[in-house]
């Protein structure tokens, strides 16, 4: 994969802005014991255990899942739940950019009908936080900055793999260089 130097400034401040925004976090923010809660009684973001365990998924209303992982969940989650599965590894050669459009319309459509997503691969750290990403940045962020700004805060170690990262640069140069992207407003950040 060629990288231009812009693209590799830009990777360097998407490193930076995750380094500083761990170091404010405190002690007690360590694991998740259940998914992060990305946008309110819509998009949450987690890792395997979480879309295994039928009971957190319930109890939190969720009835949609995007697995982005190797792993294939199992059967009695499939017959339970409405799974999208992406089956990816998390490695430099993978072309995860392919599924943004796929995942934005199942995300949005999710949205629509004010209904419960959980996005997730094995760990909740680089796949399932570069589709979480790619979706923020088609309906709510002008700039992955903003996006993954935004994201850091809700779940601390979302870190899509550096080949990611560079795909979602180039997802966003594509978005907006676009005229006929409709985006709503930003998400309110308080």
């Amino acid at each position: 994969m060629h990288v231009s130097e812009n693209e590799l400034a830009y990777l360097q401040q998407l490193v930076n802005l995750r380094s500083k925004k761990r170091q404010i976090q405190s002690p007690k923010d360590a694991g998740y014991a259940r998914p992060s809660v990305i946008i309110d009684n819509f998009l949450y973001h987690g890792e395997l255990k979480h879309a295994e365990n039928k009971y957190l998924l319930n109890g939190l209303n969720i009835g949609h899942i995007i697995n982005v992982s190797d792993c294939p969940l199992q059967q009695d989650i499939l017959d339970h739940f409405n799974v999208l599965w992406i089956n990816l590894d998390d490695a430099f050669g993978v072309d995860i950019s392919q599924y943004f459009e796929t995942t934005n319309e199942f995300l949005n459509i999710c949205k629509k009908k004010d209904e419960k997503v959980l996005v997730h691969c094995q760990m909740g750290i680089s796949r399932s936080s570069t589709i979480v990403l790619a979706y923020l940045l088609k309906y709510h962020y002008d700039s992955l900055a903003n996006a993954y700004d935004y994201l850091v805060e809700r779940r601390r170690f979302a870190a899509p793999n550096h080949s990611f990262f560079l795909q979602l640069i180039r997802y966003e140069r594509k978005l907006y260089e676009k005229p006929d992207v409709n985006k709503p407003p930003t998400i309110d950040k308080k």
